[in-house]
């Protein structure tokens, strides 16, 4: 499988925080193609936990004001 589009978004909440949203265009080749759905299903599960791992990483490489 393979992402055809991809990339993020930021936007500005608070002159302090900011919303990041991430989105891709899965498209399957060979056998990619039958679990296309499979990955889709399985990406928008952990979503949640994905973002709160990049938001971990990126307030540790920030630091503290």
């Amino acid at each position: 499988m393979t992402a055809r589009e991809g990339g993020y978004a930021l936007e500005p909440l608070t002159d302090r925080t900011t919303r990041v949203r991430f989105f891709n265009t899965p498209e399957g080749h060979g056998l990619g193609k039958l679990i296309v759905g499979l990955a889709l299903a399985a990406a928008r599960k952990d979503a949640d936990s994905f973002g709160a791992r990049i938001k971990s990483a990126a307030e540790a490489a920030i630091g503290p004001d």
